[in-house]
């Protein structure tokens, strides 16, 4: 088992081969206080996405030199990521699209142009805010995977509580 606290924290993962929507949405996302990290393809998006695991993945379907449904599935079987919200970006918004990225384990397929208010509630919503993180000075990931090592190693008194203004954990220090 890893250490609970050892990956920086990534809030947001940007997986996108335009280089200027990339920016810009990066650019959005962290003025509002959120941690991002970027990738230009699917294979540097897997790799970031292992070594620090995101709270949200946006994806774009249409990524070259990638298929980015396999990019999702393969972020969707990784343990790591069972908490990770993965939402595809794409220019297409038909049925058969939406259907694909579903079976990919996608949540959402949101697209193209991107409504700039609508992609922040999306994050707002499943993100924990920069002022939660502050408060408690772990990110929602941390708590979580504090909470599995507390139970992994006999406590099972552990427990996670979510609250109108944050989070906090609870443990007794004898199993």
């Amino acid at each position: 088992m890893h250490d609970p606290i050892a990956h920086s924290p990534v809030d947001v993962l940007i997986a996108e081969d335009d280089v200027n929507l990339r920016d810009v949405l990066r650019a959005v996302l962290e003025k509002k206080g959120y941690r991002c990290t970027v990738a230009a393809t699917g294979r540097e998006a897997v790799a970031s996405a292992r070594q620090s695991p995101p709270r949200l993945v946006f994806l774009d379907l249409t990524k070259p030199g990638s298929d980015s449904l396999f990019v999702a599935r393969q972020l969707r079987a990784d343990p790591q990521m069972r908490h990770t919200h993965i939402h595809c970006l794409s220019a297409r918004s038909d049925a058969e699209a939406r259907r694909q990225a579903l079976q990919a384990g996608c949540e959402l397929l949101l697209t193209k142009p991107l409504d700039a208010n609508a992609l922040l509630q999306v994050v707002e919503e499943q993100v924990q805010s920069p002022q939660e993180r502050r408060r408690t000075g772990l990110t929602l990931r941390q708590a979580e995977e504090l909470l599995d090592w507390l139970e992994a190693n006999g406590n099972t008194g552990a427990e996670l509580a979510l609250e109108e203004e944050g989070f906090s954990v609870r443990w007794s220090e004898t199993p």
